[in-house]
């Protein structure tokens, strides 16, 4: 293994799980870091490697869009095979919000017309939805996924109870970002195969966080990230259409290739910093040296015990079963009693963790409490979440 990717790993002490500590890791190391679910976070040799590209750009930019091409494309089959995607309809695009927008304005809404989704929707694409149900004089509605949930079949009697003969496009999480919930997705898109409903999975949060296989879920489409789990730069997202919307999804940008295939049109969309999509590839092969699935068992088994530990100390009812069963490497707490449920002073308490105590970590109103959501990554620690509480009991408790 190269000295870039080297591990350090610490030995199991006092029954608590071993912790990976990986070098590489840009974030300041004064900051207690629980949201890497926002923005992600990247390492130093995948920072590098994207400003090798910026340069190389710089030096000749007319040879490094014009002549190679095929970089995008090797990137692309790249990440495509990491997300178990056919490549002929996977595009990069800068983030899963785009990607939603590449989708819907790809799909003719009528009067008459409902689009569905659920209370748990991320308000980026709550947005993007709205705005297409008002230009189109389609109908918009949320289906309410009631908390605390026991399990995925709730989930899926939730949704199968509200879909009715005018839905014609179903918008589903696989991790929801507020409640950090993994939704039965494999099983949503049976039910909508069914009843000859159109399926778009916002897997914002799944790539890199979960063992991805796209073609064996049965949606119409999928998007994603690549800067969150998988931890590229910023500006690197994707949008993965099955066979039979290809020729009619297109990206944001119309360019030169309009018609000419999925591929081609969405390999190039325009003069853009491509920087991002070629160093996803390199992100995934990071990743691979490390091992994925070693990864993603660290962060679930660590972020499993936060959820527990957290539960236990503010004496609150868990949103998700306590096994980590729903959950993949987040997990959304509700704050104590004594802490703020409204929008504003759960951002104010965010804030002044950050300022008082470096913790960062997001605290927001989510049906109609106050809740926080950590995450666990390879440069986590089960003391953060120590910290956290520590941090809270001295705000409200001293008090």
């Amino acid at each position: 293994m190269s000295n870039l990717f080297r591990i350090r790993y610490s030995t199991r002490v006092n029954n608590e799980y071993s912790v990976i500590q990986t070098d590489p890791w840009m974030l300041d190391s004064r900051i207690t870091y629980l949201n890497h679910g926002s923005f992600g976070a990247r390492v130093k040799p995948i920072f590098d490697y994207q400003m090798e590209l910026k340069r190389e750009f710089e030096f000749s930019p007319v040879n490094f869009l014009d002549r190679q091409p095929s970089r995008v494309d090797e990137a692309r089959q790249i990440v495509a095979a990491f997300l178990g995607a056919q490549p002929e309809g996977f595009g990069f695009v800068d983030n899963a919000t785009t990607g939603i927008g590449c989708v819907v304005n790809s799909i003719s809404f009528s009067k008459g017309d409902e689009i569905l989704t659920t209370n748990h929707v991320y308000n980026g694409v709550r947005q993007v939805l709205t705005k297409i149900a008002n230009e189109s004089g389609c109908s918009y509605r949320e289906v309410a996924i009631p908390l605390p949930l026991n399990d995925s079949e709730e989930i899926v009697q939730a949704i199968l109870g509200s879909l009715t003969d005018e839905t014609k496009l179903l918008v589903i999480d696989h991790v929801s970002s507020s409640s950090a919930i993994l939704f039965p997705v494999h099983e949503i898109a049976r039910i909508c195969r069914e009843k000859g409903i159109l399926l778009l999975v916002d897997g914002a949060h799944a790539a890199g966080m979960l063992d991805l296989n796209i073609d064996s879920i049965g949606c119409d489409w999928y998007v994603g990230n690549l800067h969150k789990w998988v931890c590229a730069p910023i500006g690197a997202g994707f949008v993965w259409t099955s066979e039979r919307y290809r020729e009619t999804t297109h990206p944001m940008t119309v360019s030169h290739w309009l018609y000419q295939g999925y591929v081609q049109e969405f390999n190039w969309q325009g003069t853009k910093d491509v920087s991002a999509w070629l160093s996803a590839a390199k992100a995934v092969q990071w990743g691979s040296e490390i091992g994925w699935n070693r990864i993603r068992k660290h962060n679930h088994a660590l972020v499993t015990r936060m959820h527990a530990y957290l539960i236990d100390m503010w004496d609150v009812e868990p949103i998700s079963p306590l096994d980590g069963s729903m959950l993949g490497s987040m997990a959304t707490i509700s704050l104590p009693k004594y802490c703020p449920s409204k929008m504003d002073q759960c951002l104010a308490l965010r804030d002044e963790l950050y300022l008082r105590n470096s913790i960062e970590v997001p605290i927001f109103e989510f049906q109609n409490r106050g809740v926080v959501r950590v995450s666990a990554q390879l440069y986590s620690d089960f003391n953060d979440v120590k910290a956290l509480n520590g941090a809270i009991n001295d705000i409200y408790i001293s008090k």
